[in-house]
């Protein structure tokens, strides 16, 4: 029950994101891997914006670099967590729910970084070819990742301080 639980949660995330995201990005008027910089408006009144859109372009490997070490530590922080969790503690059944989205945190986390980077080497040679679905994939898969890892590490230490406080962990 509770790795079944754990599948359909963690097939969920990803796909809900994605939904959401590609109906939002639909809308959006220029999707691109090299977006145009933000320029502050100095003297402005109140009523207007902050910041405008410039006309200059900015480079993506800045940002891709960014993204890439931060889902490298979410997998191997999840990774690990499911490498060396105790054995004694690994009878409890309620772990499997946080194994198996920790499981799936590693799945969409390595997407993620080859699913970027298929995207920025195709957008290199055709700046058109990224658009609402790629742009949206590439959501999906990243923050799909971050929701499994957040709710498996939830839940993992829900398990663990469930089983202490029961005594389970000194059996």
């Amino acid at each position: 029950m509770w790795t079944a639980l754990g599948i359909v949660v963690g097939l969920a995330a990803p796909y809900i994101f994605g939904v959401v995201e590609y109906r939002t990005e639909r809308r959006a008027q220029s999707i691109s891997l090299t977006p145009r910089e933000w320029i502050a408006k100095i003297d402005r009144r109140i009523d207007d914006p902050k910041y405008v859109l410039g006309e200059k372009l900015v480079d993506f490997v800045p940002r891709m670099q960014q993204y890439t070490k931060t889902a490298e530590i979410v997998i191997t922080l999840a990774s690990a967590s499911i490498v060396l969790i105790p054995s004694h503690l690994s009878k409890l059944p309620t772990l499997a729910f946080s194994l198996t989205l920790l499981g799936f945190t590693v799945l969409w986390g390595v997407a993620f970084v080859v699913w970027m980077s298929y995207c920025y080497e195709e957008a290199l040679y055709d700046p058109e070819w990224f658009g609402a679905r790629q742009s949206s994939t590439m959501f999906a898969l990243g923050f799909g990742a971050m929701a499994c890892f957040a709710i498996g590490y939830v839940a993992l230490s829900l398990a663990i301080a469930h089983a202490i406080a029961s005594g389970a962990v000194l059996s």
